[in-house]
């Protein structure tokens, strides 16, 4: 077995580097028009992402993805619906990624009237996505060094710190994660869901 190594700053941003290096984005200029959901399916399988199309067929249904064009065809603004739905299933229910969508898809079976046109929408998600990834860097260490400040105060043996610490940040992003999902349906109860004209 491999052995770890110190539970550092710079091991910290190494990792998140690794984190950040996983954006898997798909570039818009590969997404194709009119496709049947077979083409979407192999697409998206080509992109190593996991689409049925019972999953497809599915989000059409609940209304967070619209109609096919001539109920068969599948455009560039679906693919983008669907690689923003796949990256956000990772963490959010499907309900909850209708809520958010909800206002901005005005009318589910069309991309007419949408508030944000999607392909804007998928390019300024990408860039607030590595936007909060670069963020990483300033706040990850900071968190660190106040988590061993803390930890300061225990009489910790010099061979568990690593643990110590590590347990200690991982308490605080997800005290963190349920403080942030926590204000995400706040906010979404309040502007976002129901908010039909």
């Amino acid at each position: 077995m491999e052995d770890k190594k110190d539970f550092t700053k710079q091991h910290l941003l190494e990792i998140a580097k690794e984190i950040s290096g996983m954006n898997h984005f798909i570039q818009l200029s590969t997404f194709n028009d009119e496709m049947t959901i077979s083409q979407v399916v192999r697409f998206f399988n080509k992109q190593g992402r996991n689409f049925t199309k019972t999953m497809i067929q599915n989000y059409v249904r609940v209304g967070v993805l619209p109609q096919p064009v001539d109920r068969r065809y599948y455009t560039k603004n679906h693919l983008i619906l669907l690689t923003l739905i796949d990256n956000l299933k990772l963490i959010y229910s499907l309900d909850e990624i209708k809520t958010v969508l909800n206002p901005i898809l005005k009318n589910p079976d069309t991309f007419e009237d949408d508030i944000i046109k999607v392909g804007d929408l998928y390019e300024d998600y990408i860039e607030l996505h590595k936007k909060a990834l670069d963020d990483w860097k300033r706040y990850l260490p900071d968190t660190l060094e106040e988590v061993n400040k803390i930890l300061k105060k225990y009489d910790i043996d010099e061979k568990e710190k690593d643990v110590a610490s590590s347990f200690m940040l991982v308490l605080t992003l997800m005290a963190e994660t349920i403080a942030i999902k926590k204000l995400i349906h706040l906010i979404s109860a309040e502007y976002l869901a129901g908010k039909e004209e």
